[in-house]
Formats: structure tokens, sequence, C-alpha cells
């Protein structure tokens, strides 16, 4: 069998090989470690930046809080679907690319969380989701955060194998990336704090990328993305 058969007809410059990926419970157990381990090493940097930046005008109602918050929200999901798919998938390509995902997006929640424990402020708001960004940003009709798949939409794709699930992972990951990225956006232009501006610039970089990269392997695989997420 070729290394394009093994991949469902997906073709990367630099195809990975599958025996790169370690199978069992030992991965799984490797992948728990490195996951806590990033957490924590994002959440003492967030820390050390905070305190290496004083934050006196980050209030609970700012666009640093609500950013740190709400995106620490739409990454946790990300990661989940992401998680799913790397631990389900046959497809060695999507399978680096959900660890990716994975990896990058928990090492922000932790960097984000730092900084907001650096800013003396807690983690939850009774703050409505979205209201930092001053009536540019509004929940859908499901009471989510745009792109945000709902709880049917993560169930369904739990029960899903093969190419059936990689469809399914592209196309909700592709609507995720792109209903975050006016929350950073907004966050780019309107934070107080650079190293928060600095973060949502990366996260735009990054996620406009990888939207391109889905939605190349989401055409090879026969499928289309989702409608594009609205306000």
């Amino acid at each position: 069998m070729t290394n394009n058969e093994e991949t469902d007809g997906i073709d990367t410059p630099g195809d990975l090989e599958g025996d790169k990926f370690v199978g069992g419970g030992l991965r799984t157990a490797l992948l728990c470690i490195i996951a806590i381990a990033l957490l924590a090493a994002a959440g003492a940097g967030g820390w050390i930046i905070g305190h290496d930046h004083p934050a006196t005008k980050v209030t609970a109602s700012s666009v640093d809080a609500g950013f740190a918050r709400d995106m620490s929200t739409h990454h946790t999901q990300a990661v989940v679907i992401a998680s799913y798919e790397r631990d389900n998938t046959a497809n060695p390509n999507l399978k680096l690319m959900a660890y990716d995902i994975e990896s990058e997006q928990a090492f922000q929640i932790g960097e984000m969380q730092g900084w907001l424990d650096t800013w003396g402020l807690s983690r939850q708001s009774s703050l409505a989701p979205m209201s930092w960004m001053a009536g540019h940003g509004h929940l859908t009709s499901d009471g989510l955060m745009p792109g945000m798949a709902t709880g049917d939409e993560v169930s369904h794709l739990e029960t899903l194998k093969g190419t059936a699930l990689d469809i399914d992972f592209l196309q909700l990951m592709i609507r995720h990336h792109q209903g975050g990225l006016p929350m950073a956006q907004y966050a780019e232009q309107h934070a107080s704090q650079p190293y928060v501006r600095s973060l949502a610039s990366q996260i735009i970089a990054s996620q406009s990328s990888e939207i391109i990269t889905m939605e190349q392997f989401l055409r090879q695989l026969g499928a289309s993305p989702l409608p594009t997420p609205t306000d």
C-alpha cells in the first residue's frame, strides 16, 4: 500500500509516516502528560509576562480580560474536537494537524489564564460573552460564540470513523476558526496590553493559514466547508 493510499488521498508536502505516532494507551498517556506540561508552562509564562508588564488598567470588563476569558472558552472546544480527531482518524496528515491545533490552543489557554491570574481577575465572569467587543460580536441563536459547535454536533462527531469523521472534523474546525477570527481581530486592535495584542495577532496568522490547509484537505475528500459563521 502506498503512502497516499494510507492517507485517503490527501497529499501534503512531507507526508508523515504512520509509525511516527505511538499507539494505544502509551500514546494517550504521553499526550496527557504533554498537555498538562503545556498548560503549566503557558500559565507560568502568562503570569511572568503580566508581572513584567504591569497591567494596572486591566479591569474585569476590559477588552483584554474579555478576550482572555472568551477565547479560552472558544479554544477549549477546539481542543476537545481536535483531540477526538487525533485519537480516531486513520489519516496521519490529519492526525498531525489535529495534534498541532490541540497543543497550540491548549498552550494559549494556559497563557491567557495566566494573565487573568496576574491581573487578579476571575477566570469566569457574570458578564455576557463578547460584551467586551462593544457591539461587534454577538452570540448565535444557540447562545454560543460564533463558530462553536452545538452539543449535538460534537456528539455526532464522536460517533464517526474513517472519512466521515475526517470530513466532519474539517468542517467543524474550519467554521470554528472562522468564528474565532473576529474576536482575535478586535483584540488585536483594541486590547490595552501589547502582549494581548501580540497573541491575538498570532492567532489570526495561524488560524488563517490552517483554514486554507483544511479547505484543501476537505476538497480532496470531495466535500465543502459549512457556511461561514456570522455575528
